[in-house]
């Protein structure tokens, strides 16, 4: 398994940076990577996404969600070639909000050569951090 981290203190409330984790409609207008989205980022649900770096190609994903503090999505490979998972956790640290994200790559083509999916390609520091800007942004609104 080969995993990344990254996490960030957003001067946010968590209802807050929630909302801009799971509009899914303006996904694409802060600077997330996401170029285009298909879905509802609910619980249960399944959305495809386009994003910078993967051409004409889409990812697919599951979501699993604990409203307001924990959302996972995972893309699969069929026969366990690959399984990726993105977990996004938010809790309130001191009247802002402490975000942590994790990418987890399992399967063949983790194991054979560190291959990663698509979505993962993104600097998750980068993510974390358009992240934080929109949320603050939006906060002082």
């Amino acid at each position: 398994m080969h995993s990344l981290e990254s996490e960030a203190l957003i001067n946010a409330r968590p209802s807050t940076v929630w909302e801009v984790l799971t509009d899914a409609g303006n996904l694409t207008v802060w600077e997330s990577g996401i170029t285009a989205v298909d879905g509802e980022l609910r619980n249960g649900g399944r959305v495809r996404f386009h994003t910078t770096g993967t051409g004409r190609r889409s990812i697919r994903v599951r979501v699993q969600q604990l409203p307001g503090r924990v959302m996972v999505w995972t893309a699969r490979l069929p026969l366990g070639v690959s399984t990726t998972a993105r977990t996004f956790t938010l809790a309130p640290a001191d009247g802002m909000t402490s975000f942590h994200v994790k990418d987890e790559h399992r399967g063949l083509l983790h194991l054979l050569g560190g291959h990663t999916l698509r979505f993962a390609n993104q600097s998750l520091a980068d993510f974390v951090s358009a992240v934080k800007k929109r949320a603050e942004l939006l906060d002082r609104l």
